[in-house]
């Protein structure tokens, strides 16, 4: 069998930045079939505008940067097919690039494969589960973007007509939370949408030795500071909470703009980390005193599992997030309409030493591990695995 995910996103920055779940549910689906004996092969294609690709930015594996990417490095196990197209300007001409860059790598994959892919995996709905529906092979729409999670409609008008023709048309929708899900079953009456989570990297699951929590001098938050991330109640928490001038620092790390670090460039006590590859994530949770996650809407939120698997103690409040793991001793809900609440809790957590949540013991956090096990990429790849094998008989 011939699998082809077509990535709505993809990662700038090698192994981190936007896209890179796609990535790895690319890689466990590979890892699955390998795993059971299958003659299986897993493609990953992507068309991305060049205001999205970091000038410095790298593709997957070794080779550094291609603009025009199609590879098979020895320690790569997916086949990555990547074209960059000029945005901006006429909406029309930058429609037509993309058209020309999506039939150029058409054309790759079956001069290189010698014929067409079997099934596709399409992650994210627009553009990719279009591009899908066009096709004419059977798909299947995996999706992970909050704009389903808003109270109004996604997408203007024309692209709701194409999404959802796109998903109706689908031999199966996936997204990766319940929640999730069900907000695409209210926006598209009548689909039915199964849940697949996104992957945690295997190396969260082993020996983490932490700093004890009141050794700690820093706080950390890890997001691209866009609006639905609530960047500003976050900085107005910190600096009310007076911290930054006592000696104590709110790192913020992820792939933000140029612009939102300049806005908030002034605040006194932040850190700058930028953009940081999986180990170093694991870094800083285990040198944290929090992980401080105002988030309006989340789909998913990996780092919030990364986080507790190296018991770092996790502050949130978007409720489907704080449901989902209501009780673990390191999880504090708090209102994220709030900013008075966070400032007090950051006063607290330094004031208190019983607000200073410390390591769980070890038969309280195997507890809560063993539940994120369906997480782990062999999980979730047996699962996308059996879902493409009961589509292509």
């Amino acid at each position: 069998m011939k699998i082809l995910v077509l990535a709505g996103w993809y990662p700038q920055y090698g192994r981190s930045g936007n896209g890179i779940f796609i990535v790895r549910h690319a890689e466990a689906l590979d890892a699955a079939s390998k795993a059971k004996g299958k003659v299986i092969t897993v493609d990953l294609m992507a068309v991305q505008p060049l205001s999205w690709m970091h000038a410095h930015g790298q593709a997957q594996g070794n080779s550094g940067f291609l603009i025009d990417a199609q590879r098979l490095l020895p320690d790569e196990p997916v086949r990555h097919h990547l074209r960059i197209y000029q945005d901006g300007g006429w909406g029309a001409l930058a429609l037509w690039r993309q058209i020309k860059a999506w039939h150029a790598l058409w054309a790759a994959y079956k001069a290189h494969h010698g014929a067409p892919p079997d099934i596709l995996v399409a992650q994210v709905s627009w553009k990719s589960a279009l591009i899908a529906a066009i096709s004419g092979l059977p798909f299947v729409v995996v999706e992970h973007w909050s704009g389903w999670l808003q109270d109004k409609a996604p997408y203007a008008w024309w692209q709701r007509i194409l999404v959802a023709h796109s998903l109706r048309k689908a031999s199966k929708v996936l997204a990766v939370s319940p929640w999730l899900a069900e907000a695409i079953r209210l926006k598209v009456l009548g689909l039915q949408v199964e849940v697949l989570p996104n992957v945690v990297e295997e190396h969260f699951w082993t020996s983490q030795e932490r700093v004890p929590v009141e050794d700690s001098k820093h706080f950390l938050h890890i997001s691209d500071l866009a609006e639905v991330k609530n960047p500003k109640l976050l900085m107005e928490a910190w600096v009310q909470s007076g911290l930054g001038n006592q000696g104590y620092r709110l790192r913020i790390a992820g792939e933000y703009s140029a612009d939102r670090h300049e806005e908030f460039r002034e605040v006194q006590g932040i850190e700058w980390l930028g953009v940081l590859d999986s180990f170093g994530v694991a870094k800083e949770l285990k040198e944290a005193r929090a992980l401080l996650l105002p988030s309006l809407r989340e789909t998913f939120s990996i780092v919030t599992v990364e986080a507790l698997l190296c018991q770092c103690p996790v502050w949130l409040g978007y409720p489907p997030l704080l449901e989902q793991y209501r009780g673990h001793p390191l999880v504090k809900g708090l209102d994220v309409t709030d900013p008075v609440a966070w400032t007090l809790a950051l006063q607290d957590n330094i004031l208190s030493k019983s607000s200073s949540s410390l390591p769980v013991p070890s038969e309280g956090r195997d507890a809560w591990n063993s539940s994120f096990e369906q997480f782990q990429a062999h999980a979730v790849g047996s699962q996308l695995l059996k879902t493409l094998e009961g589509i292509v008989v």
